[in-house]
């Protein structure tokens, strides 16, 4: 028996954040352009709105605690996803809907993994000093994100943040 995807206040908020209008396709954007991982924007984005900014240092954390399983379970299973996309001759089209259906689960299952690892490194966090706008906390801390990824700045990549923070 499988254990069952609890619903933790990082899940539920990133759920909910990406099903508004835009989102899926500013973290989409981000990812393809940036090399940004979508768990970690919605990390940004949860935090910020708990007024909570982000210092580079907890990024860096963030950012060497979820590199391992994203680099060797969460990506790996995208690509097979993504390879499942096609058809292809080799393989009878019922059995490859059948795969790119379990390994969807499969993907979704390990980005929950992620966001329990993110959840609990916010709870050991040290509470800021005071809180602030969520807003303003939500695009700094994508800010800090990005400059630390090296990610081009232009007007392209404020509006993904911008449709972010403001979702």
């Amino acid at each position: 028996m499988s254990p069952r995807r609890a619903a933790h206040p990082f899940w539920r908020f990133s759920l909910a954040l990406y099903g508004r209008d835009g989102v899926e396709q500013a973290c989409l954007g981000l990812q393809n352009a940036c090399g940004a991982d979508v768990n970690l924007l919605l990390f940004c984005c949860w935090m910020g709105a708990q007024g909570r900014p982000l210092a580079k240092r907890g990024l860096r954390r963030a950012i060497a605690a979820t590199r391992p399983w994203r680099e060797h379970v969460v990506q790996p299973l995208r690509r097979a996803r993504r390879a499942l996309k096609q058809p292809s001759p080799a393989l009878p089209e019922a059995w490859r809907v059948h795969l790119r259906r379990n390994v969807l689960r499969l993907e979704l299952d390990a980005e929950y993994v992620e966001q329990l690892m993110l959840a609990r490194l916010a709870a050991k966090l040290p509470p800021p000093a005071r809180k602030q706008d969520p807003r303003s906390a939500c695009a700094a801390n994508l800010e800090r994100y990005l400059d630390l990824l090296g990610a081009p700045r232009g007007r392209t990549t404020q509006r993904l943040i911008d449709t972010l923070c403001q979702a």
